[in-house]
């Protein structure tokens, strides 16, 4: 999705310039590159220390992570990312599918934010 949202920002010309220049789309595309990086991290950090909670955690991390990187590039390509034509909508729909599966980002948190309550311990930080 970022590599759509970057080539399109790249080539879309607006007002004379490609849309690439504007600092709404470079902070949407820097975003999306940081809940990227972030998702990644959580995930290889889930994968060095198995646990339930850690997955819990590193799904729910990477369910959030797509939903903000979907979000941001259909911003980025405007009208066309909404089209059948453009392959924009395929990842979006695995996005929707994928964060449903296993349960969603916010059913994840809050199971893991009632058993952190009802535990009343914190888990072991991983290492970042």
């Amino acid at each position: 999705m970022l590599q759509l949202a970057r080539d399109h920002s790249l080539e879309r010309v607006q007002f004379g310039r490609p849309i690439a220049a504007f600092q709404a789309v470079r902070h949407r595309l820097a975003e999306t590159l940081v809940a990227i990086e972030a998702a990644e991290a959580a995930l290889g950090a889930a994968w060095e220390v198995e646990s339930p909670m850690n997955a819990a955690l590193a799904k729910a991390i990477a369910g959030g992570s797509a939903r903000t990187v979907a979000r941001h590039c259909q911003q980025v390509l405007a009208g066309i990312g909404f089209t059948t034509e453009h392959p924009f909508h395929r990842y979006l729909r695995r996005t929707l599918v994928l964060d449903g599966l296993l349960g969603d980002t916010r059913a994840l948190t809050k199971q893991l934010g009632q058993d952190l309550l009802r535990t009343r311990e914190l888990p072991p930080l991983l290492p970042l």
